[in-house]
């Protein structure tokens, strides 16, 4: 069994600008680069090809920017907080920040076993016509009792039928035509916010073309609750 014992720290950061097209493994392999660069004291794994003992939290669609994106890392030795954010947007390029970073209880989980949920700013773009009245039927749309909804399937083709709402835990106008949502992201029920955006539009029988959408995630929740009523927490 691998060693990875040791300091754990979670690193929170954003996606901004043309790096919104860069995908999620060569996000990883530019953390690997900015850690060594600042010569932080990662521990590595063991073995023939050893690696930064570092771990994502739910991969970021490209195209999508972010202020919400999370992994975490193993230290061989304890070190200011502060300092490691310093360090690493010190030897980041333009799009990438760190914004915060936490130390971790030994018993903390990882960040990807604790991805719950995730919430978005879904911006309609301005080529897309709606109608005068949008706001209103989006709301009365979301605040229906059950939003039942034919879900694609990851693998093989077809729908899954479900009701939406179960896994929508909040919703909110930012503008005329930016919805925020949060919704459910465990990986069982990944509920994809373009598809939210595609069922509220296709409900007004608004026509859409193939990239209708600014996608902008806003965090990444755990659930602290062990019943259903979900209690999100950010993971920083």
């Amino acid at each position: 069994m691998q060693d990875t014992s040791g300091i754990k720290y979670r690193i929170k950061f954003s996606k901004n600008g043309a790096v919104r097209y860069t995908g999620h493994l060569d996000v990883m392999r530019y953390f690997q680069r900015v850690i060594k660069r600042a010569q932080l004291p990662v521990k590595y794994s063991e073995g023939f090809s050893p690696h930064q003992l570092l771990s994502f939290a739910f991969p970021l669609s490209v195209g999508y920017t972010s202020d919400g994106e999370y992994f975490d890392m193993v230290m061989t030795e304890k070190v200011n907080e502060s300092y490691i954010k310093d360090a690493m947007n010190n030897q980041s390029d333009t799009g990438i920040k760190v914004i915060a970073v936490k130390q971790l209880d030994s018993k903390e989980r990882n960040c990807m076993a604790c991805v719950f949920a995730a919430s978005y700013n879904i911006t309609i773009k301005d080529k897309i016509v709606l109608p005068g009245n949008f706001k209103e039927k989006a709301v009365d749309y979301l605040s229906q009792a059950t939003i039942p909804v034919n879900k694609p399937k990851k693998k093989g083709g077809g729908f899954t039928q479900m009701d939406l709402k179960r896994y929508l835990y909040d919703y909110r106008f930012v503008d005329d035509r930016t919805v925020y949502i949060c919704v459910n992201a465990g990986s069982e029920t990944n509920i994809n916010p373009a598809f939210v955006m595609r069922e509220i539009c296709n409900d007004q029988n608004i026509d859409l073309d193939d990239n209708p959408f600014f996608i902008h995630r806003v965090d990444i929740f755990q659930n602290d609750s062990d019943d259903d009523n979900a209690i999100l927490r950010a993971l920083i």
